[in-house]
């Protein structure tokens, strides 16, 4: 009986371990996936059709009703998407910049009224230049990257302080008096996250995370440097497509487009890595007020437009008035194959958060529209199939004596014939004189079937 009641023993704490495993399983499967059906078959018919690879997370009323990544966050170490992946939000940064410079006005460390010079030196040549310009994008500053683009030396990182001296050494000129027009500025954010060192005695990197990102647990937001992204664990770097091999590659590999390397060291006007899950926690924080006071987040939420034409650019934040949803506030972000959207209905606690690496840009303005119908109970919409991304899909495996059928069987796409047109100047650039050929070929077919719609 004693061996036997020690069989009976040990199968039952078999049994409890098992049950164990299984619910912790049960658990981190809760944690990383909010289900929703109808959504879930949007995004997954979104990546089969191969027009979206990333997460999303979507609140209707405050309550968090779909959070799920789809397809591959590195291509080489083939590792998921997941919402708790982190990749560079692009302009998405610029809320955070923002927020940094209202902190310190809440610690009494600056005012946005207050010349930008006084934090960024003397020898700064834009005197009238305010914080609370340079925060709407109303100061008039000349964009950096074109001078860049042409005079730097592409085997260094270029990084705030280097943009800094260009301004102090070269002084371009003002695209317009400070405070009379919107021009959306990433110089100006750059110089953000410098006044931020100057007033607080920390970059911002460190700032935020000491005001934000510990605060709020957020684990998955930091900057980075590029060249080290790309075998980070959980981490998604952007990717670009390349029309000669048809594939995904690194960014900075295409022709002129390694300024996505050499202008990686600038902070401010985005960089910042972060992830679905930690945006989650970003909106927590701001209906929050034990670290960002409300008359902070009214400042941020509302439009600061020049004094000769309309705006509805805050402090970081788009803001727009919605019939239904009361003020909703947003911002996109596009850097080296990355897109990122962020709106929040500040009066109704809907949000939607959608992150991309793959560079599907033609599709995601339809998608976020598509969302944002969804949260007002409209049926969600596919975005038509664009003929010029299909066959830059499937170019590689065409030819001419197959052009013909590749026609027959997608004519009911969107033959945006416009964007076949500069598609072939594409291909030219590249050398790919099939493509162009082939284009050439589908074109005249286009304008001979009088039944295309």
């Amino acid at each position: 009986m004693c061996k036997l009641h020690r069989i009976a023993i040990l199968l039952f704490l078999t049994l409890a371990l098992c049950n164990c495993k299984a619910q912790q399983e049960k658990d981190i499967k809760i944690k990383i996936t909010v289900q929703n059906d109808t959504l879930d078959q949007y995004f997954t018919k979104l990546y089969e059709a191969k027009m979206f690879n990333g997460a999303v997370a979507v609140k209707r009323k405050g309550n968090l009703i779909f959070k799920k990544g789809y397809g591959i966050a590195n291509l080489k170490n083939k590792t998921p998407f997941l919402p708790n992946t982190s990749l560079e939000i692009a302009s998405v940064s610029k809320q955070f910049t923002a927020t940094a410079i209202l902190l310190l006005q809440q610690d009494y460390k600056l005012k946005v009224s207050d010349f930008a010079y006084n934090y960024l030196g003397e020898d700064f040549p834009y005197k009238n230049i305010t914080i609370s310009q340079l925060l709407a994008h109303t100061s008039g500053l000349a964009d950096y990257s074109a001078y860049f683009k042409a005079h730097w030396d592409t085997s260094k990182i270029a990084y705030n302080k280097d943009i800094l001296h260009y301004f102090k050494t070269n002084k371009p000129e003002l695209l317009s008096l400070p405070g009379e027009k919107y021009k959306y500025s990433n110089t100006g954010y750059i110089f953000l996250a410098e006044i931020v060192n100057a007033a607080s005695g920390m970059t911002l990197a460190d700032y935020l995370t000491k005001k934000v990102f510990e605060p709020m647990q957020m684990e998955d937001s930091f900057f980075v440097d590029r060249d080290s992204i790309w075998d980070k664990d959980n981490y998604a770097p952007g990717y670009m497509f390349n029309i000669k091999n048809c594939e995904n590659v690194i960014p900075e590999t295409l022709p002129h487009k390694g300024y996505y390397r050499f202008l990686s060291g600038r902070l401010g006007s985005g960089r910042l890595s972060s992830s679905v899950d930690d945006l989650l926690k970003w909106d927590q924080f701001l209906y929050s007020d034990s670290i960002f006071k409300a008359t902070s987040k009214e400042l941020a939420f509302t439009p600061h437009p020049p004094t000769k034409e309309a705006s509805d650019y805050g402090y970081g934040w788009h803001i727009k008035e919605d019939t239904l949803n009361g003020k909703v506030v947003f911002h996109t972000g596009s850097w080296a194959g990355n897109l990122t959207y962020i709106s929040r209905s500040v009066d109704t606690k809907d949000l939607i958060i959608i992150v991309n690496n793959t560079y599907n840009s033609v599709y995601l303005k339809e998608i976020r529209a598509s969302i944002n119908g969804f949260l007002r109970n409209e049926p969600l919409q596919l975005p038509k199939v664009k003929a010029s991304e299909l066959f830059k899909l499937n170019s590689c495996d065409m030819s001419l004596v197959t052009l013909d059928q590749w026609y027959k069987d997608h004519k009911n796409i969107d033959w945006d014939l416009e964007n076949l047109l500069k598609l072939q100047n594409e291909y030219l650039k590249v050398g790919a004189t099939d493509r162009n050929e082939m284009l050439s070929v589908l074109i005249n077919i286009l304008k001979a079937d009088k039944n295309l719609n």
